[in-house]
């Protein structure tokens, strides 16, 4: 299995995304059956008849042979305000509607030489709330545009969609709680079934 781990910043700059990225790119590192592939700020990607609308890396593909499988991880900051980085709202215009979705399965590769593979990917929202109240209040506000986000991907045809609780999306707030009590536990699920399954 192939992972691309995709982290956004918040528009203020300060945030976690990069520390969770690289904790992320440790554990798949550790896991038998799993190739790291690339690792990196989620970038639009403004190639002319590019196949995805974000970038994979610095030639936007990543070969590699025995590839089974590929999983894409969003690392998507969301301030206390609910706002994200600008390039998570130019992708998300970007993505294909639900009805244009059987255009993109045919045109897609998740950055991988290899279009017969299963594509998935997982989304983990991280919230910037500084106290437990307004987290609970305000969490519609603080993960909307993480959920959109997540909904876009789903109906776009890039990634086969399929009763997979595992990729379930993760809102947690990287404020109130260390990574290790939501974020390791998530990341473990998402890595366990799906090696499990080369």
């Amino acid at each position: 299995m192939l992972v691309n781990i995709l982290y956004s910043t918040p528009p203020d700059g300060d945030d976690a995304s990069l520390t969770y990225a690289t904790r992320a790119s440790e554990l798949c590192t550790c896991q038998d059956g799993v190739t790291l592939g690339y690792v990196g700020q989620l970038a639009v990607n403004d190639d002319g008849g590019a196949d995805l609308p974000w970038r994979i890396g610095d030639n936007n593909m990543h070969t590699t042979e025995n590839v089974h499988q590929v999983l894409t991880i969003f690392l998507v900051s969301c301030s206390a305000d609910g706002s994200v980085n600008r390039n998570v709202r130019k992708i998300m215009r970007k993505l294909p509607k639900h009805g244009d979705a059987a255009n993109s399965v045919s045109k897609c590769h998740s950055g991988v030489a290899e279009v017969n593979c299963p594509r998935y990917y997982a989304i983990a929202a991280l919230g910037h709330a500084r106290c437990e109240n307004s987290a609970n209040q305000m969490a519609e506000i603080i993960f909307g545009t993480a959920r959109r986000v997540d909904k876009l991907l789903a109906g776009s045809g890039f990634f086969d969609i399929g009763p997979a609780p595992h990729f379930s999306r993760l809102e947690t707030q990287v404020e109130l709680c260390g990574p290790e009590k939501e974020f390791d536990p998530w990341l473990k699920r998402l890595m366990n079934p799906v090696v499990e399954r080369n």
